[in-house]
């Protein structure tokens, strides 16, 4: 009897030993990818500025055209909604990465870290996506 009650509590630590072991892999899984589209969209963050200045130029030199179209007044209009958007962007990596710790992670369990991970993966993907679509339409209103 003290054999098969050893030999059950033994096999349970091992199992629980692989779990845990499991579950660091899929954390940090997890982890390296939220990293992962940081890095490819931070660089993408001095472009994103560089646009906007570029920009707020073109609307700048537009307003000092006159008389003032209805044309040039929608193209100004338009140039400032794609400043505002790239604002945005930039903004919201700049609150992401202010709000992203992960040294967060040491006081979760497997599952509370897991969710954090995913929610933060989603995030980043959202501010990812803008920064990409700001700077495509930038480069299409700038001509390029």
């Amino acid at each position: 009897m003290k054999n098969s009650l050893l030999s059950t509590v033994v096999f349970s630590i091992l199992v629980a030993a692989c779990q845990q072991s499991d579950d660091k892999k899929e954390i940090q899984q997890i982890q390296d990818q939220v990293m992962v589209v940081h890095d490819e969209v931070m660089p993408r963050s001095g472009e994103l500025m560089d646009l906007k200045e570029e920009i707020s130029q073109q609307i700048d030199s537009l307003s000092k055209i006159t008389p003032a179209t209805t044309s040039l007044k929608s193209r100004q209009e338009e140039g400032m909604a794609i400043s505002k958007s790239l604002t945005e962007a930039d903004s919201l990596m700049e609150d992401w990465m202010h709000q992203y710790n992960a040294d967060t992670l040491k006081g979760m369990d497997a599952a509370q870290a897991k969710v954090y991970l995913d929610q933060e993966l989603a995030k980043i993907t959202i501010v990812k996506e803008k920064i990409n679509s700001g700077i495509t339409v930038a480069k299409k209103f700038l001509g390029r």
